[in-house]
């Protein structure tokens, strides 16, 4: 799969992305470390939907954008209108994992009427005392991402295989240095106000062994959004997409599939 490039909103902003698919466009936002490449994970949710995966402004080649972006979710949630707009997609489903997942769900609360129906897969944005969660920003420089795995190989399998190890680390920390942009020092974004806005329905996914967003960070993000539904992915960590690709993309697909929901206006 190629990756394309397209320019969109009233800067004429550079955005590299992958589509491929056909069906309802499903807008797929990233976790921590962008997008290795047209993941198995959305090759299958392909083969239903016209599946959209930008880079977020910071990440992957937009690693010189993050500088624009100061307001945090006010931007973030421009910066995808834009990317709908540019494609002439009006609604679209939305799909967010990790960072991406937060950023989705800012896209529901300030803009409803482009969001079809949400997934937020392991969502970071809320913190609570009780639960905590690993710091991703305070690992061992040599292997930073490993604690978002839940597999020891992890890192190994899913980041390094097949590349050239110095560009593949080089990235690694340009990525989370993005991150920590939003997140760091706690990963409150204060999203936790504008959830209760959120209009589509929606479905949480967290992962049994995310040492980053641990588990019982669900049923916080489920109660605070109008008739969402929670279910857990069982052998996966964080990056629950490329561990446990075909139960990830099989929950997503079941979810946006599912006829029982009603549609909202």
């Amino acid at each position: 799969m190629e990756r394309q490039t397209m320019k969109v909103g009233p800067e004429q902003r550079e955005v590299w992305y992958y589509r491929a698919g056909q069906g309802q466009p499903l807008l797929y936002l990233h976790h921590m470390l962008g997008i290795q490449g047209f993941e198995p994970a959305l090759a299958r949710l392909a083969e239903h939907f016209d599946v959209i995966a930008p880079y977020a402004p910071g990440w992957g080649p937009a690693k010189d954008q993050l500088p624009d972006f100061d307001e945090g979710p006010l931007d973030l949630t421009l910066h995808q209108c834009d990317i709908l707009d540019a494609l002439g997609i009006e609604r679209a489903h939305v799909v967010g994992i990790s960072i991406g997942a937060w950023m989705a769900a800012e896209l529901a609360a300030i803009e409803p009427g482009r969001v079809d129906r949400l997934v937020l897969v392991n969502p970071l944005g809320l913190w609570l005392d009780e639960a905590g969660g690993e710091d991703p920003f305070a690992q061992h420089p040599g292997f930073p991402s490993s604690v978002l795995f839940a597999s020891a190989d992890g890192r190994k399998q899913h980041l390094l295989e097949g590349r050239d190890k110095v560009d593949a680390h080089v990235d690694e920390l340009l990525n989370l240095r993005a991150s920590a942009k939003f997140l760091w020092p706690i990963p409150d974004t204060g999203v936790k106000r504008r959830l209760p806005r959120i209009k589509a329905p929606t479905l949480v996914v967290t992962s049994d062994q995310d040492a980053i967003v641990p588990a019982a960070y669900g049923p916080a993000w489920r109660d605070a959004i109008a008739n969402a539904r929670l279910t857990t992915l069982a052998g996966a960590g964080h990056l629950a997409e490329l561990e446990q690709p075909d139960a990830f993309a099989r929950a997503v697909g079941d979810f946006l599939n599912d006829a029982a929901i009603a549609a909202v206006a």
